[in-house]
């Protein structure tokens, strides 16, 4: 039985690709693991940290680009996301939270202050953005 347009977008790609899961569940626990730790436990790895997130500027965009690629990797992985909004913004917001505690509990030790509420308005920026310029490209047609 041939399924229409509209029934294989409404089909998660998850059975279709499972290596696509794979590499998401790959590059989000990437995207969580707290660098800032590692680079406080080898030395070595701190001189990349510092040049990958040495200036502030830097960071913000690390965060948004982050976010934009994990974003898309799950639209891409589940196609119903792409039309409720607010459930990816919680599954992505939830990300953004377990990102910051991470780093929290694992080498800054201190109480949440505006570093972090920034680092996660560049997280729901990236994800925002991923969501509107995926719905986009689907309204236009491109």
């Amino acid at each position: 039985m041939m399924l229409n347009l509209k029934q294989r977008e409404q089909k998660s790609n998850m059975g279709q690709r499972p290596y696509l899961i794979i590499a998401l569940i790959l590059f989000i626990t990437t995207a969580l693991f707290p660098f800032g730790w590692l680079a406080t436990v080898w030395p070595g790895f701190s001189a990349v940290a510092d040049f990958i997130f040495g200036t502030q500027l830097s960071h913000i965009i690390g965060h948004f680009a982050v976010f934009v690629l994990m974003g898309g990797g799950v639209l891409l992985l589940f196609p119903s996301l792409r039309r409720r909004f607010w459930l990816y913004f919680s599954l992505m917001l939830m990300l953004g939270f377990i990102q910051e505690f991470l780093q929290i509990a694992s080498f800054k030790h201190i109480i949440p202050a505006f570093d972090e509420l920034l680092d996660l308005t560049m997280d729901m920026l990236g994800a925002v953005a991923v969501f509107y310029f995926w719905n986009r490209r689907i309204e236009t047609g491109d």
